[in-house]
């Protein structure tokens, strides 16, 4: 292996106070640290199978005042209080004595962490039903007749229910996470009234989480005294997830999105 000198001395970065990633300039060219209380999370459950009742009509059988057309991923998007860009790993397998004295080590597989959302729970307690509903959509229970039954009362009533899982086309859906930057108005357009017509597309970045589904719906404690927000976390399993990217140039208010910018191909493996 050529022998390199360490890139810090190369590029004198040695003395670059951190007080500048933080200044105007820096600003100007994007490089200003990203903050994490600006995001968005969009649950799209117009998907599975071909079987009915489909999953977004099953959740809407749940609420009080929705249509059967309403999107119930619109209305988690306003309630989601905590989020997490996804991560992975890379599982790797040990071999000894390829060379002599030598452990390597070589990637196998790669894994994709769970993912925990947390979402205010309303005064109707619709986030709940939503995620019940889902999880009860995953699982439904069959009473004796082999139906679902018209009400809560009936399954109770019901000894000889049974449960039978659906097909994972059925119930699983595509997850976007976005964290943006606040960089959404002008600065000489942040107090005026009219800023909707001035709006402009952030800095951002999505994950795109594949076939997800929740598989545990964490206890929300309650208890007497102080009041506070009840809050519903979910834990979600997921396959995979692509990432998407999107940047504006301060100077010159372009635009601009990572799936248009041309990439090389990645040859196939031998």
């Amino acid at each position: 292996m050529a022998r390199t000198k360490t890139n810090a001395r190369v590029r004198q970065r040695y003395y670059l106070p951190t007080k500048n990633l933080f200044s105007l300039a820096a600003a100007a060219f994007n490089i200003s640290p990203a903050h994490n209380n600006i995001y968005d999370v969009w649950i799209d459950f117009n998907t599975g199978g071909s079987r009915e009742p489909s999953l977004k009509t099953f959740i809407n059988q749940h609420g009080f005042f929705d249509g059967p057309n309403n999107d119930p991923g619109d209305y988690l998007a306003l309630f989601c209080s905590e989020a997490v860009l996804p991560g992975s790993q890379i599982q790797t397998s040990q071999v000894d004595g390829l060379r002599q004295g030598v452990s390597s080590n070589y990637a196998v597989y790669r894994r994709y962490p769970d993912v925990q959302l947390t979402f205010y729970s309303q005064q109707d307690y619709y986030t709940n039903d939503v995620f019940n509903a889902w999880m009860e959509y995953i699982s439904p229970t069959y009473i004796k007749n082999g139906t679902h039954g018209e009400t809560v009362y009936k399954r109770l009533e019901n000894t000889a229910s049974y449960r039978k899982l659906r097909y994972p086309n059925e119930y699983k859906c595509p997850i976007q996470i976005t964290a943006f930057s606040s960089e959404v108005f002008l600065d000489l357009d942040r107090l005026s009234a009219n800023n909707v017509d001035v709006s402009r597309q952030p800095n951002s970045i999505t994950y795109h989480l594949v076939n997800a589904f929740p598989v545990n719906i964490v206890s929300a404690p309650l208890a007497y005294g102080d009041a506070e927000l009840i809050k519903t976390s979910i834990q979600f399993k997921y396959d995979y997830y692509y990432i998407e990217r999107t940047a504006r140039n301060p100077d010159t208010d372009a635009f601009y999105e990572s799936e248009a910018v041309p990439k090389t191909p990645i040859p196939q493996p031998r």
